[in-house]
């Protein structure tokens, strides 16, 4: 391999982690962006660093509403 293939080959393959991490990230309930742009500073550190971490804790979804007819009032007659 040539020299000058060398710089873009490092590139492509740094930045197809950062986007294996940032979906990666997503199933993990992470922030995808977050892991995304960490990944891309840090490299393979921070991708070894979302594997051996644990998955955080699931947000609870808010229960829905439930519309109902509204209720009646007595009157303060």
């Amino acid at each position: 391999m040539d020299v000058e293939y060398l710089g873009p080959t490092v590139s492509a393959m740094w930045l197809t982690v950062a986007i294996l991490a940032g979906g990666f990230a997503r199933t993990r309930n992470r922030s995808a962006l977050a892991w995304f742009v960490l990944t891309v500073f840090l490299g393979p550190i921070a991708a070894f660093l979302l594997v051996v971490w644990p998955s955080a804790d699931p947000v609870p979804a808010p229960a829905p509403r439930v519309a109902g007819p509204p209720t009646a009032r007595p009157s303060d007659e």
